[in-house]
């Protein structure tokens, strides 16, 4: 008899167990935003991911009407803020910023 309970006692903390594990890992995540955005204002620098979706093609500024040099092949240029930033599309790192122009 007593063998019984403890594995009916065994498997109620088993499935109370598994239950609150399936609750934790449904539970959303928090929001944050790339760097150099509102939450994480950490400097745009060479060679990191560039914030956002900037490796879209939709993210591409006409580099001729900003006087930019022309980009090398698998890249393109995206405003952020008040840099223009050249990103490699192939895995959006920052090759090259260029500060905007004050007009």
């Amino acid at each position: 008899m007593k063998s019984t309970s403890l594995i009916a006692a065994l498997a109620l903390a088993g499935a109370l167990c598994g239950t609150s594990l399936a609750v934790n890992a449904q539970q959303p995540q928090p929001q944050t935003e790339a760097k150099g955005g509102v939450l994480h204002p950490s400097p745009i620098k060479v060679g990191e991911k560039a914030p956002g979706d900037s490796d879209r093609p939709a993210a591409a500024i006409d580099w001729k009407a900003k006087s930019l040099p022309e980009p090398d092949k698998e890249s393109q240029w995206v405003q952020v803020e008040d840099k223009y930033l050249r990103v490699q599309i192939t895995n959006n790192r920052i090759m090259e910023i260029v500060d905007v122009k004050k007009r």
